[in-house]
């Protein structure tokens, strides 16, 4: 069984790219612009590992991480961002005590 990967990313260039980096390792990867049409994809095609921006459009990152929690509790959850917080939430900590696995600071390398 190959594991399958979905990217949620609103920065069409990061998503792509990340997309072909799964693609090169022979990774099935998938992609949504944001959280809403990522909860989509998960239903319709579970991957085993969602990667998630924190900060988007629609749905952002935070409500997305409760809702794949509630629906898929066993799925790997990593949430980064590039963004600053402009309040004392802590993004990271936030999706972290969500449910992400892990929490990367954009840019990163691949």
């Amino acid at each position: 069984m190959t594991t399958r990967v979905l990217v949620i990313d609103d920065n069409d260039d990061f998503r792509k790219l990340a997309l072909l980096w799964f693609q090169i390792h022979s990774i099935e990867a998938e992609g949504a612009a944001n959280g809403a049409k990522g909860l989509e994809l998960q239903r319709a095609r579970p991957a085993d590992v969602i990667i998630t921006d924190i900060f988007m459009p629609e749905k952002d990152g935070i409500e997305t991480i409760q809702e794949l929690r509630r629906e898929f509790p066993g799925v790997q959850i990593i949430a980064m961002t590039g963004r600053e917080s402009l309040t004392d939430f802590d993004p990271f900590e936030g999706a972290r005590e969500l449910g992400a696995v892990k929490t990367f600071k954009k840019p990163f390398k691949l």
